[in-house]
């Protein structure tokens, strides 16, 4: 069953409300005043994630590429620290601290994504029978694949 994109929305900001509570826990410079503005933070990453990232990944793809991925961290860094200097109360003051706070966030949610929305096992089967007695079929436009 599908789920509506506004459950995924709140599901994807509920989780990084935790991550980024975790990572202003575990490092000291990353400062939140309340928890409202922990909330703030996770709206605004989340709004992030959903509009600039997937124009940072395209635009830095031949990086991403050349990192094996691992150029996302240095993305969410960035957004991290974009977050830290637009929300009053929410102190992230170096990039080195926002790629650390980057990395914990982006681990607790992967670890949590995985738990709540396990990916389905693919079972691929494939049968090769060939048999020269079957008779040839013309090809008509139900068996072209556009692509």
């Amino acid at each position: 069953m599908a789920r509506p994109n506004a459950f995924i929305f709140f599901r994807d900001t509920t989780i990084l409300f935790f991550g980024v509570l975790c990572a202003s826990w575990l490092i000291e410079p990353i400062e939140a005043e309340s928890t409202t503005t922990l909330v703030l933070v996770a709206l605004v990453l989340a709004l992030f994630n959903v509009v600039l990232k997937p124009i940072l990944v395209l635009f830095a793809l031949p990086f991403v590429i050349f990192t094996f991925g691992l150029g996302i961290f240095v993305i969410n860094a960035v957004l991290l620290y974009l977050a830290g200097q637009l929300i009053p109360g929410f102190s992230v003051p170096g990039f080195g601290v926002a790629f650390l706070g980057a990395l914990v966030i982006s681990l607790l949610t992967m670890g949590v994504n995985l738990i709540l929305s396990p990916r389905p096992k693919v079972r691929v089967s494939w049968n090769a029978k060939t048999s020269r007695s079957r008779s040839r079929r013309s090809i008509s436009n139900k068996d072209v694949i556009d692509v």
